[in-house]
């Protein structure tokens, strides 16, 4: 027999996994109480994991839980130093030609790029309505 049609052994771990999702379901509606039972005596005396798997296998699956991310604090916090830092050593009139310029070029790019990015927006959005659809 090769290898990979072996069934694997189950653990403790596996067999309360399976059994913590046929309770999930019950509690959902999905098995009545006989059922759980029966599943339950199953599964604790299921030998490989196929034998836990076709416990569960009509049944659908968990939701995925994404973890959960922390605001970047740390990130926000550097940036504002950064911010208090520059506004220190750089003289306020080079701070506000600098901001000027910026905002210059980014007008004048908008103005010279339009003909490139009005068509553009225009194909994006039509291509998200009819992806929609």
């Amino acid at each position: 027999m090769a290898i990979l049609q072996r069934d694997v052994r189950a653990s403790d771990h596996d067999r309360e996994t399976a059994v913590a999702l046929l309770k999930a379901h019950y509690a959902d509606g999905r098995l009545a109480e006989d059922e759980l039972a029966w599943r339950t005596d199953a599964a604790y005396r299921a030998v490989g994991i196929r034998q836990l798997a076709r416990l569960t296998s009509d049944l659908p699956a968990p939701p995925r839980q994404r973890p959960r991310r922390r605001p970047p604090y740390v990130a926000l916090g550097i940036l504002l130093l950064a911010i208090a830092a520059w506004l220190a050593a750089v003289p306020s009139e080079l701070t506000i030609g600098l901001i000027a310029l910026v905002v210059a070029m980014g007008m004048v790019a908008t103005f010279l790029l339009a003909p490139i990015w009005i068509p553009a927006l225009l194909v994006f959005v039509a291509w998200r309505v009819i992806r929609a659809r």
